[in-house]
């Protein structure tokens, strides 16, 4: 007889051992898992909380590449806009407003605001159109600076402020001039240089409504004055996607943008202080696409909807994906 007789285990107890056995091995992996997935959540909160909340520098346009402006025109007060985005057909392209290039050329800015300079802008504009976007540029960077909260950004322009003006052919030389020297060429041409009102009865359309009198700012112009939002090297790679065409349009197009991290903050920083704002897409001297921020963005993926130009759609997503 054995010193410690075994415990005799019934066979019935078999099967639920073992099945006690699988369900404590199952909730360990259960923990583990868990325990996995709150690490890597947490860590990942904590480098997107530092990622998105980094301070970035100012960008520079890539004006042989892609450069991405914001047009600075929120939705809610539409008629005190100094840009707009207007849509013909397939193409889109940034003006000036009326209510803009009057806000800018107001006496109460200083010196350089005057009528006068702001009617010899508008003969350059008229006579020489590379002179006189030339000399309106850094009344446009002014106007940026001055709806980021700047007051005293106009005052700033200075009479012997040099400007270069692009050669008007191929092969030519740029000149360089100050913009006073420039103004007084130009003066004399322009009137008083002020946009008549929307409401002159005599700045009216055929069916009677008025129109505003704008002045579309050329592509280079826009990626060099406005607030540049993104360039080429915040992407990783694109997508085209086709929309089948409706009984009132024809097919448009979606184009989804993988972004860098660098990418993702500095979409994500814009998104959150430019909601309901619309961004242009300059590709090459192009505007080959317009997005409006709906929402606060913080995704890796962004998706341009309802594009009409299939060639602009396509050549973008050429140019990201060429890139990497």
């Amino acid at each position: 007889m054995p010193l410690f007789p075994a415990e005799a285990v019934s066979p019935a107890d078999a099967p639920a051992r073992m099945r006690l056995t699988r369900e404590l091995g199952t909730r360990r992996l259960l923990t583990v898992f868990v325990a996995l997935l709150a690490i890597w959540y947490v860590a990942g909160q904590i480098q997107d909380h530092f990622l998105l909340s980094r301070h970035w520098p100012p960008l520079q346009p890539d004006l042989n590449g892609l450069t991405v402006v914001g047009a600075l025109n929120p939705h809610t007060d539409y008629d005190r806009n100094f840009f707009k985005i207007f849509t013909e057909n397939t193409a889109s392209r940034v003006c000036l407003t009326e209510y803009g290039w009057n806000s800018i050329f107001d006496p109460r800015n200083g010196p350089m605001c005057s009528p006068q300079v702001a009617g010899a802008i508008k003969a350059a504009l008229q006579v020489n159109d590379r002179a006189g976007y030339a000399m309106l540029a850094p009344y446009i960077r002014a106007a940026v600076r001055f709806l980021g909260g700047d007051k005293n950004a106009f005052k700033e322009i200075r009479p012997d402020q040099l400007i270069t003006v692009p050669p008007d052919r191929e092969g030519g030389k740029p000149k360089t001039m100050t913009l006073a020297a420039l103004i007084k060429t130009y003066s004399g041409n322009g009137g008083s240089g002020m946009m008549a009102s929307t409401e002159e009865e005599s700045n009216q359309s055929a069916s009677g409504r008025s129109v505003e009198d704008v002045i579309t700012l050329t592509p280079e112009v826009a990626a060099e004055t406005l607030p540049v939002v993104l360039t080429g090297r915040m992407f990783t790679s694109a997508q085209l996607e086709e929309q089948p065409p409706t009984l009132l349009v024809g097919p448009s197009y979606t184009v989804s943008l993988h972004l860098t991290p660098e990418g993702r903050s500095r979409f994500f920083q814009w998104s959150h202080a430019h909601r309901g704002e619309n961004l242009l897409f300059i590709l090459k001297g192009t505007v080959v696409a317009a997005g409006y921020i709906r929402d606060v963005l913080d995704t890796n993926e962004w998706d341009l909807t309802n594009i009409r130009d299939k060639e602009a759609a396509q050549s973008l997503v050429d140019y990201v994906n060429s890139q990497h």
